[in-house]
């Protein structure tokens, strides 16, 4: 086993192992097809519970760095360094917030309200403790078409005042952190789901409850690995969004 095996809250122990181990592929000390460590070797060498284990693996799948091999090994995906180069030099990368479409109205609500234990568990914070919790609601011509919920780490919001506000960002929530605080966005990890609509969501939409929306969570990081901030968005059926992307080198 590689890597310091001593880690640092408040920062979630599964993105300080996922970190380690990125780092170890970036540099070469784990190659194209090597064996990543399994869930018991995690445990051991960082103490870590096979919950926590599990996220990493699923955490370095998800970003195209590991992929399932013959029997319950996971190795390292062909690639995988070329990618995380990429990454970190800009030379790939997508809009890290989607511009704003004309005839867009937008009401924005903040408030400090208790996290839930999964979103706590990203921002780094025991479940329970208030957070800066963000919703946005996008309208155009008066009618609801999307509503963006994003959740603030208390470092960032502690540096970034305005977030706390209830009116909109002109820029954009990641834009604005960025001038605040420095704080840019190097890698974006998503998460869709087309789903039915539940109550408090469909009242704001102004659909019927259970009709069919889409649903994006991504995380957002900057160039340490450090989260910026969590967002849960959710758009109505038929509600078309252009994401822009530059991709550099070979797919």
């Amino acid at each position: 086993m590689k890597g310091t095996a001593e880690l640092q809250r408040p920062v979630p122990l599964y993105m300080q192992v996922a970190s380690q181990l990125r780092a170890q592929i970036a540099s070469g000390e784990l190659a194209e097809g090597e064996r990543i460590p399994s869930q018991r070797q995690m445990m051991q060498h960082w103490r870590i519970s096979m919950q926590t284990a599990s996220k990493v693996i699923g955490a370095l799948k998800t970003e195209g760095l590991a992929v399932p091999s013959v029997g319950r090994d996971t190795i390292v995906a062909a690639g995988a360094a070329a990618r995380i180069a990429a990454t970190a030099a800009g030379t790939a990368h997508a809009a890290a917030e989607p511009a704003e479409e004309s005839g867009h109205d937008v009401k924005a609500a903040a408030a400090m309200i208790a996290a839930p234990a999964d979103v706590a568990e990203m921002l780094g914070i025991p479940a329970g403790r208030r957070a800066l919790r963000r919703q946005e609601t996008r309208l155009k011509d008066g009618t609801p078409v999307s509503i963006a919920v994003t959740w603030l780490p208390p470092a960032i919001t502690a540096e970034a005042p305005r977030l706390a506000d209830s009116k909109p960002l002109a820029a954009g929530v990641l834009a604005y952190i960025d001038e605040a605080t420095g704080h840019r966005v190097a890698r974006v990890i998503e998460e869709r789901a087309a789903t039915p609509a539940d109550a408090e969501t469909a009242q704001t939409l102004g659909v019927p409850p259970g009709s069919p929306v889409l649903e994006t969570k991504a995380r957002y990081f900057g160039a340490t690995d450090q989260l910026i901030a969590y967002s849960d968005t959710t758009v109505t059926a038929g509600t078309w969004r252009t994401l822009t992307y530059t991709v550099a080198g070979n797919l």
